[in-house]
């Protein structure tokens, strides 16, 4: 009897993963240990994308208590600032993190491999074929999230150099309007990545009974 259970991450909202446990030494079995082993490995991926959540969220309201605060504010606003950094450089570490666990994830699946022993598994190679896509497009959106993410981080960047104690508004107005627009494009990247996930998490059950293995 195979053992299911969700589990849920996220960077901005949730990435989801799902993970299913097995014994077995027919195809089915062995693709199905080969994509428990990659979903463990995207878990961690997920505590520390969890973190950086928590970091983000707490930058978005401090951004947005030292723009709103005023000019006599912002010019005060050091500690502001400086935790701003702090924030900044701490969330391009967790990226960073994020990144090397979940590509090594990735390449932790070798596509050829189970794309072969699918075709030994004709009633699941249909529901199969699809999971494997949906993995690639997966791989592909979070790539474009890393590039987004990493774009809104130099906007963030250049919105704080302007907050000094000699502000020039018109730029910051201009560096926020981009930061906006950057931010958007990061969202739109990890909303995609989420969608697929659930994609990905409704696609895997149905390949394991299709293929054979008994689900509760």
């Amino acid at each position: 009897m195979i053992n299911k259970r969700m589990i849920l991450t996220s960077c901005l909202t949730c990435l989801g993963l799902l993970v299913l446990s097995a014994c077995s030494s027919d195809p089915a079995a062995s693709i199905y240990e080969q994509l428990e082993e990659q979903a463990k490995s995207e878990q961690k991926a997920a505590v520390v994308a969890e973190q950086r959540t928590r970091q983000d969220e707490i930058s978005v309201n401090t951004y947005q208590a030292v723009l709103e605060a005023g000019a006599d504010d912002i010019k005060r606003a050091q500690n502001e600032r400086d935790e701003l950094t702090a924030l900044n450089q701490n969330r391009v570490k967790l990226l960073k993190q994020e990144q090397t666990i979940r590509t090594r994830a990735f390449d932790e699946l070798d596509l050829a491999e189970l794309t072969s022993t699918l075709s030994s598994l004709s009633a699941a190679k249909k529901d199969g074929t699809a999971l494997i896509d949906v993995f690639k497009e997966r791989e592909k959106a979070f790539d474009t999230f890393l590039k987004r993410y990493a774009a809104t981080i130099a906007s963030e960047k250049k919105v704080l150099s302007y907050l000094t104690e000699k502000p020039n508004f018109v730029k910051i107005d201009e560096a926020t309007a981009d930061l906006n627009r950057t931010s958007r494009q990061a969202t739109e990247a990890l909303k995609t990545f989420n969608q697929l996930t659930v994609r990905y998490n409704e696609l895997k059950p149905t390949f394991y009974k299709k293929a054979g293995l008994n689900i509760k």
